[in-house]
Formats: structure tokens, sequence, C-alpha cells
């Protein structure tokens, strides 16, 4: 595997900050998982030593959201002590051991409306990039 050091900058297209690794670099391996494959691939496109910023629409970043990823749960299905508040990522498990992570997006009484789509799903972003060393 090809192994990068970076910089970069991952914020809505609106400008809220929403990941970074600027005052120490990431240091990772294409396709570990560290970054989501949209976010490699302006890796493999940036220039080496060139600060560039990438403008991705949501369908070529994260995904347009689905409503089919959004499920009503009952509080009885999450453990009593957990305090559930809006936008709060909660991991479930299967019953095959696998984990997923969806945000609390509105709560009704017992009704507990959970969103499974990625967080940034739906939204265009922009990814700033300083490939320090790659490949």
């Amino acid at each position: 595997m090809a192994s990068y050091t970076i910089h970069y900058r991952l914020s809505h297209a609106n400008g809220a900050l929403v990941d970074e690794a600027w005052d120490e670099p990431m240091v990772f391996e294409m396709g570990d998982g560290q970054l989501d494959p949209c976010l490699e691939r302006c890796v493999l496109e940036a220039k080496p030593n060139e600060l560039q910023t990438f403008l991705l629409s949501a369908s070529e970043a994260f995904g347009d959201s689905y409503d089919e990823a959004f499920q009503v749960m009952q509080r009885a299905d999450f453990p009593q002590d957990l305090s559930l508040e809006l936008d709060a990522a909660v991991e479930f498990k299967t019953p095959t051991g696998d984990s997923y992570v969806g945000c609390i997006d509105s709560i009704d009484g017992d009704n507990i409306r959970v969103n499974f789509n990625h967080p940034l799903a739906g939204a265009d972003v922009s990814f700033q990039v300083k490939v320090i060393k790659g490949a």
C-alpha cells in the first residue's frame, strides 16, 4: 500500500469545520480506512507540497441523504442508562456482531428517530489538502 503524510481540513461548503489534521500531519496508507475513498481520490490528484482545495458535491463526497436510512426505534431499544440527546451518535450492534452508528434525529416520547446516513450525507464539502510525502 502507498503511504502518505498530509495536512488537511474538511469543511461543509458553508465553511463550518468538520475535521482537520493541520497542526500535526496525518500519516496513513491508501485504503486503510482512515480517510473516506472520496478524500483519498483527492489526495491522489493533489500536487505534492502544494495546498489545494477540492470542492465536492454531496454525490461526489459522502453521498445523498436517503429517507430509508431513518429508522424509528423505541426507547426500550436503548440502554436504560444512556442519555438520549438530539444529534448524539449512538453505536448499535447487529446480531452478527457488526457495528453501525446512527445519530438521534428526533425524540417524540418513546419514539426515537435515528439517522443511519453518513453524518455528511447530503452535504457539499470542501477538502483542503497538502501532500507532504506520498507514495
